[in-house]
């Protein structure tokens, strides 16, 4: 059996810029806002529906899928009930980013993993909301060496598995390539060119990007397993870190940045969350 997964977020998606961004926000945080409901969701829809479809035309037995934009809000940004049948979300209470939890669902060895929806880190140019898990507070998170956002740590979160595609804006993909050079990356948006196509335009390119990365799966490489995960979180100017006098991990707090290890990719990616429990605002 085949199984790919499949990570999706949405301020990448097609058919969302800059002039009707408030798509992206969800409407549990958000009620007031409308555009979520009546239009985010059909974007983000369309693009995971393109990959979903190219996937079980090449043979993809198994979909294993994770919607992680505004994890922590109970209903899904992709509309469940017009994907193919048998495509798989993630067991996790509210879309929680929980690594791993959502490592240890998947298979030992998933055929390959495509991220979908995706947006550039904090500070790439010509790109559309580009920020680092969010931000402020957080200006960068860096893993042994990498600056990563969401791509990075799905990325790593599967180690050692065929990194397929990604798709979604522009300036996401060099993240992605700095990842696993070999990507397939395939363009729904470009601040750069001022390119901003409909989903209905982007659904053909997507369903085909994804049809020739995985007609060229050989080439796919993973970003490679470490005994060592050395991370460092680097926060906005207007917030610093108060940090406990003891804790529990092999770490450093100073007034603007921590440091800590561990020896594997889900524990160094959950560590993350311990440590953004230190944040608070420069008042």
């Amino acid at each position: 059996m085949k199984q790919l997964i499949i990570v999706a977020d949405m301020e990448g998606a097609s058919g969302i810029f800059h002039s009707n961004g408030q798509a992206c926000w969800h409407e549990e945080m958000y009620p007031q806002n409308p555009l979520w409901r009546s239009y985010g969701r059909a974007c983000i829809t369309s693009d995971v529906l393109a990959v979903c479809r190219a996937a079980r035309d090449a043979g993809i037995d198994d979909i294993l899928m994770y919607d992680m934009h505004f994890a922590g809000c109970r209903e899904s940004n992709i509309q469940l009930e017009k994907l193919p049948d048998g495509v798989r979300l993630f067991d996790l209470p509210d879309r929680s980013i929980l690594w791993s939890r959502i490592r240890g669902q998947a298979a030992w060895e998933p055929y390959g993993l495509v991220t979908v929806g995706q947006h550039a880190r904090n500070g790439e140019p010509n790109a559309y909301f580009p920020h680092t898990i969010h931000t402020p507070p957080i200006a960068a998170f860096f893993v042994n060496g990498i600056h990563i956002a969401e791509i990075g740590q799905s990325v790593l979160c599967f180690s050692g598995v065929p990194y397929i595609a990604n798709i979604g804006c522009a300036a996401s993909h060099r993240e992605a390539l700095e990842l696993s050079s070999n990507v397939s990356c395939i363009t729904v948006k470009d601040r750069a060119r001022n390119w901003q196509p409909t989903p209905e335009e982007t659904y053909p390119i997507i369903y085909a990007g994804v049809r020739d990365a995985l007609a060229d799966y050989d080439s796919k490489t993973a970003y490679p397993p470490a005994d060592r995960y050395v991370c460092r979180l680097e926060l906005t100017e207007d917030h610093v870190f108060d940090p406990p006098d003891n804790f529990p991990w092999k770490g450093t707090f100073e007034d603007r940045a921590a440091v800590w290890e561990a020896h594997d990719a889900e524990t160094a990616l959950s560590l993350f969350w311990r440590v953004h429990d230190y944040i608070q605002s420069r008042d």
